[in-house]
């Protein structure tokens, strides 16, 4: 795929709305929301955020059929970032999910980037 107006629009458009924007509103406004204010915080977040993580390793592992080192690094910056995003969103943004999509947006329109025009 070419370098283009289109493809750049479309790439964000999916990025920033279709994955992160969905991906937010389904793990840290419904799936950390519930978990945490049934069995609190700390294990809320923490299972919240093992989905999160195997979810992106399932998808990473029927896209690219990779290493397993490759999937358990996907697996483990999921996570963590899972885990991060659900901290800030709880701890600094008043439960808002805005900040958690910046972030996760930002790091799926580098990825997307990376994986369209440059790999």
């Amino acid at each position: 795929m070419g370098v283009d107006g289109i493809s750049i629009i479309i790439l964000l458009i999916v990025a920033i709305f279709k994955t992160s924007f969905a991906e937010e509103i389904l793990f840290r406004g419904f799936i950390a929301k519930q978990l945490i204010n049934k069995i609190g915080f700390n294990a809320g977040n923490l299972i919240q955020a093992i989905i999160f993580g195997f979810i992106h390793l399932l998808l990473f592992w029927a896209l690219t059929k990779t290493t397993i080192i490759f999937l358990l690094l996907s697996f483990l910056f999921s996570f963590i970032a899972g885990w991060t995003i659900g901290y800030i969103k709880e701890k600094y943004a008043n439960g808002s999910i805005i900040p958690g999509w910046i972030a996760h947006a930002t790091g799926n329109i580098l990825s997307y980037f990376i994986i369209a025009f440059i790999i």
